[in-house]
This record gives C-alpha cells, structure tokens and sequence, in this order.
C-alpha cells in the first residue's frame, strides 16, 4: 500500500490493437486478462484505477467488481493523448500515474518506488537508459494536458516540466504486449498470478 495521499491511475485500454489483429488486452493473462492483470497491478498498489476504454467495448463492463471507474473514449482514432484526457477529467487526487492497458507486467512495487521519490513533478522509471510506464504526474498539469493539440506529443509537456527519473533495476517497465509473438513470450516466461483481485 502507497502510504500518504491517496493516487489515482489512469489505465488507457482503448487503443485498436492493430498489431496483434484482435482484442489483445481482453485475451487470458496471468489468470485474469492482459487489461485485467494491468489494473490489478495498480488496485494492489493501493491507488483508485480509472480506465480508459473504447466506446464499443462491452467486455470491459465488469472489470474489478465496481473497484474500477470505466470511462470511454467516444473516438479513440484520435490517438493515445485523446484517451488520457478523456481519464484526467475524472482524476481526484493530487497526482496520477498512467499506463497502457497493455503494460501488465509492472507490479505494485514498481508504484510504490515511484510514488515514494515524489517531487511535486513528473516522475518516470528507467531501465538501462531507456523511459517506461507507469508515469507519475502532478494533477497541477491537467489544465495544460487538456489544453494540449491532439497532434502535440505529450512527452514534451512533461519534458517542460524537470521530470525526475528513477533508475529501475527490472525491465517490467519497459515491456508491453502489441504482437502474437509477444504474448506468446509473456505466456511462456511470465509466472501466474494466482490471487484473483478481478474478475476480468
């Protein structure tokens, strides 16, 4: 449990998983689904979980037994940006994390560490020089993150910002789901995980 202010997290599932040719955040992963092991991840962590999902996606319903705020995006074609506003709007506490729903594999832990290193500005892992999720942001920048153009990379608001990064020593932050032959590999290597915090 991350002691201090409540967090929020804000689990963005409404991209059109054109690589993996079919609903790959709904497909079984660690005894639930991918998006379900990701949002389970951040239940576990102790923060509220707002998920991001396609408007026409009626699998996601039930996700977490009422643990989990669904919101959908009425035009996801508009990019990865256009979800996380659609998630910020509904953002109470005083920062936020956010993740791909295809980035199941981060675990509480990895929150925690992140959320204990808070500045007051963006906080990103890093793993061998390279940036992951989650992402940790002040709610201070939600006016700016909504007021952001669509076609404008988020990634350089929060390089506006000083953001701190903290060297991670797994690369769970790094990793993601987009192809069958990695969901193939993630199967093969990664251990279930048995207690079932959700349904989905």
């Amino acid at each position: 449990m991350i002691e201090g202010e409540p967090l929020d997290c804000v689990v963005l599932a409404a991209g059109a998983s054109t690589r993996m040719g079919k609903a790959k955040i709904h497909l079984p992963f660690a005894g639930r689904t991918i998006v379900g092991t990701t949002a389970a991840q951040a239940l576990d962590a102790g923060l509220r979980v707002i998920l991001v999902a396609r408007p026409d996606d009626e699998a996601i319903g039930a996700l977490g037994g009422g643990r989990v705020l669904v919101v959908r995006n009425p035009d996801p074609g508009r990019g990865m940006l256009s979800s996380i506003k659609e998630g910020i709007r509904h953002v109470s506490a005083g920062s936020f994390f956010f993740i791909p729903a295809d980035m199941p594999f981060p675990g509480p832990e990895v929150y925690r560490t992140l959320a204990e290193r808070r500045t007051g500005g963006p906080v990103i892992p890093v793993c061998g020089g390279r940036r992951g999720h989650p992402v940790l942001l002040p709610a201070s920048l939600i006016p700016s993150i909504l007021a952001l153009p669509l076609e404008t990379p988020l990634k350089l608001l929060i390089e506006a910002a000083s953001p701190l990064l903290v060297e991670m020593a797994e690369d769970s932050i790094l990793r993601d789901i987009d192809t069958v032959e990695d969901y193939e590999r993630a199967l093969a290597v990664d251990e279930p995980m048995n207690d079932p915090l959700l349904g989905a």
